[in-house]
């Protein structure tokens, strides 16, 4: 099964943009934290239909926890990393 894995940091860049990368690789930029949230949540949402594809959304928390959501993006999923 392929993992898919959208992370997105608490803190913006210098130049006050916030990445979503996907498997660690910057994809695209956007001016609000909730915007690059929302986003990463749709792409998941369309990745998650495909079979064989597990989706994640890693999101930074402000105490430097990262924490992990399936697709919803309601609840925490643990004991998959």
């Amino acid at each position: 099964m392929a993992m898919v894995i959208y992370d997105i940091s608490f803190h913006p860049d210098v130049a006050g943009l916030w990445h979503v990368q996907v498997n660690g690789v910057p994809t695209e930029n956007f001016e609000t934290r909730i915007a690059a949230i929302a986003y990463a949540v749709q792409q998941s949402k369309l990745l998650g239909t495909q079979p064989g594809v597990q989706v994640l959304v890693s999101v930074e928390g402000a105490d430097g926890i990262w924490r992990e959501f399936e697709s919803n993006a309601k609840r925490p999923v643990s004991g998959l990393l």
